[in-house]
């Protein structure tokens, strides 16, 4: 809702900044005040009705067809079909008809971290705590995210992934802990935070290899 607004109030703004400018050209190259009265009228009809057509239909996430639309056809597709856009809005719209769920706020951090925006993924991962404060999935989004912004394993992202660790039985977490045990060259702490990993991951899981050897210090 607030970023429609901003969009709407930036798109004002520069739309009057325009209309300035051509003004200023307007009269500087001869014209009365009178005689672009007209012009301006124009222009201002232009924009407001600009603006009208954004109110009625306009949704930055869901660009080009009315939103409410949009929206009931995207309920008919399979989910997996979705890009990150469509995703995120039919997640805000079940944010703000489930204000108390926690669920989609936890996915619009994972969509949103897994496109690049750790940032705003951080921020929606904060939204699902405030709302289940011992969410594994969001303390571990929110810790990810904060690797992400920091390019490291802060304290603060190492005391989410310890939390993490405590209420799940994934591997994920302890691989953190284990980077950031590397990271302060804490080897011994290091090899045995990849055996907790290696013990929670699956006979099939691509990481096996890399935590038995991190486990075993080669």
């Amino acid at each position: 809702m607030w970023t429609s607004v901003i969009v709407l109030l930036i798109g004002a703004a520069l739309a009057g900044a325009s209309a300035f400018w051509v003004l200023r050209a307007y009269r500087r190259a001869g014209g009365g005040a009178a005689s672009a009265r007209p012009a301006l009228a124009a222009a201002a009809a232009v924009i407001l009705a600009g603006l009208v057509v954004y109110l009625l239909i306009g949704r930055p996430e869901l660009p080009g067809a009315a939103y409410a639309q949009r929206l009931e056809a995207l309920k008919g597709r399979d989910p997996t079909t979705f890009t990150a856009d469509e995703a995120l809005a039919v997640l805000s719209q079940a944010a703000r008809e489930h204000p108390d769920d926690p669920l989609p706020h936890l996915y619009q951090g994972q969509v949103l971290l897994r496109i690049g925006r750790a940032e705003e993924a951080a921020r929606a991962f904060d939204s699902a705590l405030r709302r289940q404060p011992e969410l594994p999935e969001a303390l571990m989004g929110l810790g990810r995210a904060m690797v992400a912004i920091e390019g490291a394993v802060s304290p603060e992202a190492l005391a989410l992934f310890q939390q993490a660790a405590e209420r799940s039985d994934d591997p994920a977490p302890w691989i953190y802990q284990a980077m950031a045990a590397m990271e302060q060259n804490r080897d011994t702490d290091a090899r045995r935070l990849w055996r907790e990993a290696l013990a929670r991951m699956a006979a099939d899981d691509p990481r096996r290899e890399m935590a038995r050897s991190m486990s075993e210090g080669e």
